[in-house]
């Protein structure tokens, strides 16, 4: 095989992409009268690249070609068959919906339960955002009352401060007063040390002015009695 026949050999096809290449070629033909659509027009659904785009059409495109060839060369469907396709279509197609409607069914029970369930915790959920906000309440009084009994006892921890300020400075007077007629103890060692030579000083003079006259003689006495 040469080199030229390398190229020729394509690459396989996204089984995803030339699904979604079908899906879409068939709505356009179905909207318009089984008419093809183009490559832009395609690729409007599919979105991707036009060199991914390009080998899923010609795949999709061969694939429809050889299946209305095989459909021309076919007689008719008789109409037996096609009743009787109808008919199983029919069955199949009530009995898809029993069993989505037994689905849904179920669903909406779970769903109900569900609801149920969160109806029930949002109940418990209030009581105790209840029982919260009552003691969060009773607090708050009680926190006023204690923050007023504060505020009490700091005002009148104030008067009571200013009362013993004011009998202190009372005090202070009161005692520099008493200070003012209350000799000093320097003072009175002052006078005591006055007081002791001047007794000292009478008991000499008294002795020597006794000395003086000299002892008293018996006829001195009896002058004395005389008199």
């Amino acid at each position: 095989m040469s080199k030229h026949d390398k190229s020729i050999v394509a690459e396989p096809v996204d089984p995803d992409l030339l699904r979604r290449t079908e899906a879409a070629i068939l709505d356009y033909m179905e909207k318009h009268e089984g008419k093809m659509p183009t490559q832009a027009q395609v690729n409007e659904t599919v979105k991707t690249s036009f060199t991914r785009l390009g080998p899923a059409i010609r795949t999709v495109n061969a694939r429809l070609v050889a299946t209305q060839t095989k459909l021309a060369n076919m007689p008719e469907i008789p109409d037996d068959l096609r009743q009787a396709h109808e008919q199983l279509l029919k069955d199949l197609w009530a009995r898809t919906r029993e069993l989505q409607n037994g689905e849904i069914v179920e669903l909406r029970q779970v769903q109900a339960e569900k609801d149920r369930a969160s109806k029930q915790a949002i109940l418990e959920l209030e009581e105790v955002i209840g029982i919260i906000e009552a003691a969060l309440i009773c607090e708050t009084k009680r926190a006023d009352a204690a923050e007023a009994d504060c505020f009490e006892l700091r005002r009148r921890l104030e008067e009571v401060t200013a009362e013993v300020t004011q009998a202190n400075a009372r005090l202070a007077e009161r005692d520099f007063i008493m200070g003012m007629f209350t000799p000093k103890p320097t003072e009175l060692a002052d006078v005591d040390k006055t007081r002791k030579p001047t007794h000292r000083g009478r008991e000499d003079s008294e002795f020597e002015t006794g000395d003086l006259f000299g002892p008293k003689s018996d006829h001195d006495s009896e002058d004395d009695s005389r008199e």
